[in-house]
């Protein structure tokens, strides 16, 4: 039943769009543009799997020949260096790069190698270990006989050509289902391409692809036609990939030398020497140690426990909780399948689903269950869709396989006579499973519930799709927190779940040593199994624990009921009125209406109403969206252009009518712009982090003046200031900056002095969580649009006080998921940007 809703019925429903929908979906792009995609991506992907193999043949060399503490040391980190999200890795990568001086400009054929590397040393356990273990299986005497008659390496890459080549398929599998690495700098390949062309309807991560886009290629409203084109956009790549799988199993078949074989102590004759043991331990420290280590030496501020648990709290838990239940329910098939042995057909299933990734799974859940009110199975449909419940079926989807293989396992020769035996004394199925198998094969149970945990904790495409606002993900935050990458808080994060992996490994590791030991006691079965049991029961108690907590951390945050806002304007598309992932927005009290940006770069201007009025479009967009806009006092459009490093300054037509700013550090230089505003005397203010973090003052005429602010979490420091205004006090005027990364709000004069700092990281009423957005209204009090709480707050400016709360995530109205901006009108209305739902709500206080 699991495995059904998990899996059969997204793959059911793939192929169901495809044969209704995908007939009129065509060439995405023209045959040219799929043609060099695919090609851009096997020659990629291809590269990444010859440099897994080339870094994993040192560690297979120990694997199969070792002996003694290297091995064992190797052994355990194969897995902590998988499981690691590849997320992290790039991180870590981009950290060593920017430390040695070598980052290269994103999108370059430098980024490019950048990304291959990156992948090519997180996959590189998976060649080791396949040809580890098929060397570790290879007849010891006749390797002895080979080296005795000077033909060794001949005769031991004769027996090794198929697992190498079994190896290079896996991992070229794995890496085209990649897209986390590639996409934060625009690089296009499939996996990219896919979620964008899901979002748009067109392929749009290649410059100038997304020209279709602005055509007016898309009807308003078409999800279930972007579904059908991501299935368009991945189905030359899917082809390839079960081509792969049939020959790696293939290769399987004709090179297996048994199901499970016995592999005594490696004979000194033929054991590995030093020269391969300084290279397999040379391989874990570039490839898992340098990136962590790079990593902690970039991080500038002192490390504060108290801090830390703020910060990562939401995240740690909710990524615990909804994983935990993954791999809870995965236990469960594991016993069921103790009980009585799964046929072969729900396996393959389940690799099936795998092996078609987790942006595919994502996006058919998201069809499935994001039924119109109109619907009849719409309230069951939305209690899936509107919590975690889908994320848990998507990793179900992705890793219930290894629950089933795990099953099967304890039917194999090892365990055959156990069960023989139990049937003998007059047994049945569920008696021999309970008092005979049980005992022994529970740590099995906890290991494969607890890799599943694992790998549902470090899933970043079916996550970031489904992007779960209730509770947070780890993974999910660390893709839509899109701040600086030297960010304290994105290494700190990225470590804290580095941290997390490697206990959770520890302990499996720690399982699987135990049903070693235990097959390894001869005769020790019966005698032992009370103990067993009455161990178990307490281990029984204690996931009670666990289950309960976790179903109490998924709860929390959708307990009570939102308020809903007073309208909801636009919605999911690529025409007029709809937008997909808003991030900034300003109002203009001259003729009382609204700009809106969105990642598609198209900036629509709307009516009071939030009725479409124009759009229009940054003049280039490739690398990256605005995030912020101002009307100024010329009744221009002053838009941050914060990926190209400029002001853009439009028209009201929406003609540019100048532009000032390049990149770097000097003087009207910027890295990434981020808002503008400006002053009673008409002087321009221009925000920006990356590196700089700092806000520079220019005249009417847009020469430099001054800059106040730097980077880092100190008084009269920055970490990314989003958004500023500037309200009138007495005779003078205060600058409000929301300090997003150091989750406060910085108060300045127009003059560049500081003079305090309000907030600090929380969920409580006066915290923030990346305050965002910032406005005043009509009685000066400061509206807060927080993307990290989901929430809008009403803060007094001079005390810091929280007036008013609104908004829980979610995606009900009343909801809002990773809310980017706000405005405020003439009526005190504030205008929020809930960037995840793609759409507006207007609420009032």
């Amino acid at each position: 039943m699991v495995l059904g809703v998990c899996c059969a019925l997204p793959v059911a429903w793939g192929v169901g769009a495809l044969v209704v929908d995908g007939w009129g979906v065509g060439s995405l792009g023209g045959v040219e543009f799929q043609a060099r995609l695919l090609g851009r991506t096997i020659g990629y992907n291809a590269l990444v799997a010859v440099i897994a193999v080339g870094l994993g043949l040192p560690v297979a060399a120990v694997i199969g020949r070792g002996r003694g503490v290297v091995t064992a040391i190797v052994v355990c980190a194969l897995p902590a260096a998988l499981l690691l999200p590849s997320i992290v890795y790039a991180y870590g990568w981009m950290q060593v790069l920017r430390v040695t001086g070598m980052y290269p400009g994103p999108g370059s054929w430098g980024d490019v190698l950048r990304c291959v590397w990156t992948l090519g040393t997180w996959l590189w356990p998976i060649p080791a270990a396949i040809v580890g273990l098929a060397w570790r299986r290879m007849d010891s005497d006749l390797q002895q006989q080979a080296l005795l008659d000077g033909g060794y390496w001949r005769v031991v890459g004769r027996q090794l050509a198929g697992p190498v080549a079994a190896a290079l398929a896996v991992t070229l599998v794995l890496a085209m289902q990649e897209y986390a690495v590639y996409e934060p700098t625009g690089i296009s390949v499939v996996a990219t391409e896919v979620r964008t062309v899901f979002e748009t309807g067109s392929p749009g991560l290649a410059t100038g692809s997304i020209a279709a886009v602005q055509s007016g290629m898309v009807a308003p409203g078409e999800q279930r036609r972007n579904a059908a084109a991501a299935l368009v956009t991945a189905g030359p790549l899917l082809l390839i990939m079960a081509g792969l799988a049939l020959g790696v199993r293939w290769v399987v078949g004709r090179t297996e030398t048994g199901e499970r074989v016995e592999a005594g102590p490696v004979p000194v004759a033929i054991a590995a020497g030093w020269a391969a043991k300084v290279l397999a331990i040379l391989v874990i420290g570039v490839t898992l140690v340098l990136p962590l280590v790079a990593m902690v030496t970039s991080i500038k501020r002192p490390f504060d426990a108290e801090r830390i648990v703020r910060t990562f709290g939401s995240p740690a838990g909710g990524t615990l909780a909804v994983a935990g239940v993954a791999g809870v329910i995965a236990a469960g098939l594991v016993v069921c399948g103790i009980v009585r042995r799964v046929s072969r057909g729900p396996l393959v299933l389940g690799v099936a689903t795998f092996l078609v990734g987790g942006q595919l799974l994502a996006i058919a859940l998201v069809r499935i269950y994001n039924q119109p009110r109109s619907s009849p199975t719409w309230w069951a449909a939305h209690w899936v869709y509107n919590g975690p419940g889908i994320v848990v079926m998507a990793y179900l989807a992705r890793f219930g396989w290894l629950a089933v293989w795990a099953s099967r396992g304890t039917w194999g020769p090892r365990w055959r006579e156990v069960r023989e035996m139990a049937a003998i004394d007059g047994a049945g199925p569920g008696d021999t499973a309970r008092r005979v198998v049980w005992p022994l094969a529970w740590p099995v149970v906890a290991a494969a519930g607890i890799l599943v945990v694992l790998l549902s904790m470090t899933e970043v495409a079916a996550t970031v799709i489904l992007n779960p606002v209730s509770p947070k993900m780890f993974v999910g935050e660390l893709m839509t927190w899109v701040h600086t990458l030297r960010n304290d808080d994105m290494l700190e994060g990225s470590l804290l779940l580095a941290g997390m992996v490697v206990f959770f490994v520890t302990v499996g590791v720690g399982l699987v040593a135990v049903v070693r030991r235990r097959f390894s006691a001869r005769g020790g079965f019966p005698g032992q199994a009370r103990g067993y049991v009455r161990r178990v029961s307490r281990a029984g108690k204690a996931l009670g624990v666990f289950v309960g907590a976790c179903a109490m951390l998924i709860a929390v945050g959708g307990c009570s009921d939102p308020k809903e806002p007073d309208e909801i304007w636009l919605e999911t598309g690529a025409g007029e009125g709809q937008v997909v992932y808003p991030r900034a927005i300003c109002y203009d009290k001259r003729d009382d209406s609204y700009y809106v940006c969105d990642r598609l770069a198209r900036i629509q201007h709307l009516d009071k109403n939030g009725q479409f009025i124009k759009m229009f479009r940054m003049p280039d967009w490739s690398a990256g969206k605005p995030v912020g806009m101002t009307v100024g006092p010329d009744g221009n459009l002053w838009v941050a252009d914060t990926h190209y490093a400029r002001v853009v300054v439009f028209d009201s037509q929406g003609q540019v009518v100048k532009q000032f700013g390049k990149e770097g550090k000097g003087p009207g230089e910027f890295i990434y712009p981020c808002d503008i505003a400006f002053d009673a005397q008409g002087r321009v203010y221009v925000a920006e982090f990356g590196d700089n973090d700092r806000i520079q003052v220019f005249d009417k005429d847009l020469n430099f003046l001054y800059a106040f602010g730097a980077m880092g979490d100190g008084p009269g420091q920055f970490s990314r200031p989003q958004s500023m205004v500037i309200v009138t006090e007495g005779a003078g005027e205060t600058v409000y900056v929301s300090d997003a990364c150091n989750h406060r709000i910085s108060v300045w004069t127009t003059g560049g002095r500081f003079l305090r700092h309000m907030g600090r990281i929380g969920s409580g009423p006066g915290e923030f969580r990346f305050p965002y957005g910032l406005d005043v209204d009509a009685k000066g009090r400061l509206v807060v649009c927080e993307f990290g709480n989901n929430r809008v707050q009403w803060v007094d400016k001079d005390t810091g006080q929280s007036l008013k709360v609104w908004g829980q995530a979610g995606r009900d109205p009343g909801q809002l998921a990773y809310p980017w901006g706000v405005a405020v009108d003439k009526r005190d209305r504030a205008v929020a940007v809930d960037a995840g739902n793609n759409r507006l709500q207007v609420i009032r206080f």
